[in-house]
């Protein structure tokens, strides 16, 4: 009997041990998938930083920018289920599919996913010298000969998706300028070389603030954001845009779910500090946290709707 209890009681000490061992002094990587300057990195730098914190060990932030997002994602799809690499992504992984046929992995079956972080509006942004101070102003200009450029950080992206289904609504006609981030994209923006960017708030605001560049609207299905309170919102403006930035944790597929649930609980931990909070609404962001399963559903979503919209635009990777 005393060696039964004593069994069991060692079975049920399994998971906690397995949780308490990591990361086991181990440096942990988060892989973005752009190069500094954007809100992937600021969001991956962010929770890199508290994390660290919170587990007691080194955690570096690795820009594997190419490919529109294809160099980051297969690192990360190729590493060691080991608890030593993570993917912090945007939605444009969950688009990637219908726009890379020979995309070397499934966003299904070789990633774990882990929990969402933050959700952004969109912010519909022109250089600050731009004579359009309104979604009416650009929408107008854009139905001409000489539209104009937009650009995005990269082909496939969010935000390359975001503006073809803004001149599918509005009936533009804009040309699409890709980079390898949204941080040169917006530099590029500010100098005026395109006239339009859709971006999450943390990339735009200090320019906005300080007039090198303008915020037009606001994408999002509630109303105006406490970070730009005088910019008016897309559907105020007549334009149905309800999309948003998400921004989400994987790990490669057969990691341990004792790593997984751990690493669920460092997120809700972080997400549940007033100060992250506070900076996340003070950007216009809301923490959303919670399970792979819920990621899981959000990525799913993403991935039949934008794969419609790809298919009835013909958008390709050339666009």
């Amino acid at each position: 009997m005393i060696r039964l209890l004593l069994l069991a009681l060692a079975l049920f000490a399994l998971p906690a041990q397995a949780q308490t061992a990591w990361p086991d002094g181990r440096t942990i990587r988060i892989v973005i998938t752009y190069p500094p300057g954007g809100t992937t990195d600021f969001v991956a730098r962010f929770f890199g930083q508290r994390l660290a914190e919170q587990i007691g060990a080194p955690v570096v932030v690795e820009n594997r920018p190419g490919g529109g997002g294809v160099v980051g994602w297969t690192h990360v799809a190729r590493a060691a289920p080991d608890g030593t690499s993570f993917l912090l992504t945007d939605n444009s992984l969950a688009t990637a599919p219908p726009l890379h046929p020979n995309l070397g992995f499934d966003i299904r079956a070789d990633f774990t996913p882990v929990s969402l972080l933050v959700d952004y509006p969109t912010v519909f942004v022109v250089p600050g010298n731009s004579p359009h101070r309104s979604l009416a102003d650009l929408v107008a200009a854009s139905r001409g000969a000489n539209a104009g450029f937009y650009g995005s950080m990269g082909a496939g992206s969010s935000p390359h998706l975001y503006t073809e289904f803004l001149q599918e609504l509005t009936g533009t006609r804009l040309t699409h300028v890709p980079y390898r981030g949204m941080g040169p994209a917006f530099t590029d923006l500010m100098a005026g070389r395109v006239g339009l960017l859709i971006a999450a708030p943390p990339t735009v605001l200090g320019a906005v603030r300080d007039g090198r560049a303008h915020a037009i609207a606001i994408g999002t299905t509630g109303g105006r954001i406490p970070a730009l309170p005088e910019v008016r919102t897309a559907r105020e403006q007549g334009v149905d845009f309800p999309y948003s930035f998400w921004y989400g944790v994987l790990a490669p597929r057969g990691l341990d779910p004792a790593i997984v649930t751990r690493m669920q609980a460092e997120v809700a931990r972080f997400l549940a500090v007033p100060e992250v909070r506070e900076r996340f609404a003070q950007q216009g962001g809301i923490p959303v946290g919670g399970n792979g399963a819920a990621l899981t559903a959000v990525m799913e979503s993403d991935l039949a709707r934008w794969s419609q919209v790809i298919r009835a635009r013909g958008i390709t990777l050339s666009d």
